[in-house]
């Protein structure tokens, strides 16, 4: 495989991932599983805080 192609591929599978993901949380919304703003600033600092270096 060329290595453009490869690039492409890569590219096109993290995009088709992302989507899925949304769809995913459009899904929760719509059956009612969401979580206020604040309680999902704080998970995401949490999360984002234990990869920190």
């Amino acid at each position: 495989m060329a290595v453009a192609e490869k690039i492409r591929s890569e590219g096109e599978a993290q995009e088709m991932h992302i989507f899925e993901e949304l769809d995913k949380g459009i899904d929760d919304m719509e059956a009612g599983r969401v979580i206020d703003h604040e309680e999902a600033m704080r998970i995401l600092k949490e999360r984002v805080n234990q990869y920190a270096l």
